[in-house]
């Protein structure tokens, strides 16, 4: 599971390259159904400290609130371009994410959980969801760690760890074959786990969260992210937060701070293809 396999320069290269592709057909049906997003995670990071990628970075991360999310998901369910996949959460059985997630066909992009989804990872762009939380603190420290636990118990359901440290790998494989023999199928846990998430969607909150942050789960004021401002990424203008420098700082503290040498570079997935692409 855990591996230190290194990208090559020039696969890298094109990774980001297929990615920004991705990127810029999301923004299109964004732009043209008024959908609000926002270059989210190290994109964001990027996009500020580099005017675009992370040089070693392998994805790129968008956030939506929940009410835009849901109209994307009814637009790509009637009307999606037939070069892509689009991961809602609950439209494939064992699609573990409970965020979203716009895949490009005919490609490969295999992690280690590959053999355990009844799905062909592609390349991507992953679309987190910023949800409503309640403004009474009680219910919203419920709310928070409700959606924690469920989140972890979705991701244990589906996919089996094995994790470098001995007691986590016993604890997590522990919940996953508990939860596996349990009359509860791993879909109905993950359903739940979204209708949970959504439970303020109608309701006047001044704070949202991004529950899937696993260990974070960060709180932030709408006002935030509203309104977007522009900022370079490569070679396009994208959404950022509008106050961007509180976003990266919950985040990542000193982010303008570059890591050590040896913390520059992310995993490689066991397989890439690109595809005609």
């Amino acid at each position: 599971m855990f591996k230190s396999k290194r990208y090559d320069d020039e696969t890298l290269k094109h990774l980001q390259q297929v990615q920004l592709m991705i990127l810029k057909d999301f923004i299109k049906i964004c732009e043209d159904n008024d959908l609000t997003y926002f270059i989210y995670g190290g994109s964001l990071l990027g996009t500020i400290r580099h005017g675009g990628f992370i040089p070693w970075d392998d994805d790129i991360d968008v956030i939506m609130f929940r009410e835009d999310v849901n109209k994307l998901e009814t637009i790509l369910k009637n009307d999606l371009d037939e070069r892509y996949n689009f991961f809602d959460v609950l439209n494939e059985e064992t699609y573990f994410h409970t965020f979203d997630r716009l895949t490009l066909k005919h490609t490969l992009f295999k992690e280690w959980w590959a053999n355990q989804v009844d799905y062909t990872p592609n390349i991507f762009i992953d679309i987190f969801i910023l949800d409503n939380i309640p403004n009474n603190k009680i219910k919203r420290f419920i709310h928070k760690w409700t959606s924690f636990s469920l989140n972890q118990l979705t991701i244990f359901a589906f996919i089996k760890f094995d994790n470098k440290s001995k007691i986590k790998k016993i604890i997590q494989q522990t919940l996953h074959y508990i939860l596996k023999i349990i009359p509860v199928s791993p879909y109905t846990i993950k359903k739940k786990c979204v209708e949970t998430f959504r439970k303020y969607q109608n309701e006047d909150c001044e704070q949202v969260c991004d529950f899937p942050a696993i260990c974070q789960m960060p709180v932030y004021y709408k006002t935030d992210w509203l309104p977007p401002k522009k900022a370079q990424f490569e070679d396009i203008e994208v959404n950022i937060p509008n106050d961007y420098d509180k976003v990266l700082t919950r985040t990542y503290g000193d982010y303008m701070k570059l890591p050590p040498k040896e913390a520059r570079f992310r995993p490689a997935p066991e397989e890439i293809d690109f595809g005609e692409y």
